[in-house]
């Protein structure tokens, strides 16, 4: 990732203030002004990540390097509506708590790879705190998601954690899919929001991936065999005209500008996606611009805060030419998806 020093984001908020602006926003009522002084106060605390995770991302770089020199690190500050929607959905949460506010990823070739990572952190020593560690590839979640996390508590006053995710490229197509997906339908697939029967096509589509993988596949899908599976699976794409639907939809969308600003190669991104519009807009920064990217990004929330057809996230993915690979959710890219799921109906795939 960058090799420059960034400059400190001096937190100007208490821990309380912090979690009161987390509790606003949830909330149903409250005027535009209170929404512009909690939103501010949600930057602040999400920007103070920023240092950190860039450190994160060198180390994980490093270590996912000497695992595969073509392994794809990307990191990014959670969006607003995302960090919300967690809020609601986990009552006890507090903002000043959430363990992704900054997460950094690397994504693999191979399950093999993803677990020879996994060990250079085990044996690593670290002054900070290793918080948790959830393996989603032995034990799926019951949406289908599977991935290796790490939170780390930093060493730090105040304390942060930062979230490290580890993932197979198969894993990567699933989950973007799953975010593409919900996108286009305007709800939250990631939180079991939406269509039950598409709901339950990502759900199969997990457990072919991970026969793929020769890995467990979901719990609810234990009882039946692999063959089994698989019928199920390409049962549910000619029904709902998964390959169709997928290939349409991400087509329809247009990427309408991609602006480099002045100050050397871009290395942060902002991405701007217009469900209304089907519009993607690409704004890059140099390494040495965070804050300004920052600032753009805050304001950017704020003018869409109430729009839920226009999502703005603020990406790093250290190389620009690989922000399409690390994020192809935010381009509606599902190529890659469509091609495996083309395959699983050739039975060319397992």
């Amino acid at each position: 990732m960058n090799r420059f020093v960034m400059k400190t984001t001096e937190l100007r908020y208490s821990k309380t203030k912090i979690d009161n602006a987390g509790e606003l926003l949830k909330g149903e009522h409250k005027s535009s002004k209170q929404i512009g002084e909690a939103l501010e106060v949600l930057s602040n605390w999400r920007t103070y990540h920023a240092i950190p995770l860039n450190s994160f991302a060198q180390v994980l770089k490093k270590r996912a390097r000497e695992v595969n020199i073509g392994a794809v690190i990307a990191q990014r500050l959670k969006r607003t509506p995302s960090i919300l929607l967690k809020l609601k959905n986990h009552k006890t949460m507090r903002l000043s708590t959430m363990q992704d506010i900054g997460g950094v990823r690397a994504i693999l070739d191979s399950v093999d790879e993803v677990y020879s990572l996994l060990f250079l952190y085990k044996k690593s020593r670290s002054k900070h705190q290793l918080f948790s560690l959830n393996d989603y590839i032995e034990t799926p979640k019951s949406d289908g998601y599977r991935s290796i996390h790490l939170v780390y508590k930093l060493k730090k006053t105040p304390s942060i954690f930062l979230e490290i995710q580890i993932r197979s490229y198969l894993q990567h197509i699933w989950a973007t899919g799953v975010e593409v997906f919900g996108t286009l339908r305007n709800s939250s697939f990631k939180s079991g929001q939406g269509s039950k029967e598409w709901l339950s096509f990502f759900a199969l589509l997990s457990s072919v991936f991970a026969i793929k993988e020769n890995k467990p596949v979901l719990k609810k899908h234990r009882q039946l065999t692999q063959v089994e599976i698989l019928k199920k699976t390409k049962e549910k794409i000619r029904n709902l005209q998964i390959i169709e639907n997928l290939s349409v939809y991400s087509h329809i969308y247009k990427l309408v500008s991609n602006k480099k600003t002045k100050g050397g190669q871009g290395n942060y991104s902002l991405i701007t996606l217009n469900s209304r519009e089907n519009t993607i807009s690409v704004r890059s920064f140099g390494a040495k611009q965070f804050e300004s990217a920052t600032l753009e990004y805050l304001q950017l929330e704020r003018q869409y805060f109430n729009d839920r057809q226009i999502n703005v996230v603020l990406v790093n993915s250290g190389d620009i030419k690989k922000l399409e690979i690390s994020y192809p959710n935010y381009f509606m890219d599902t190529k890659s998806l469509v091609q495996n799921i083309s395959l699983i109906m050739m039975d060319k795939f397992v």
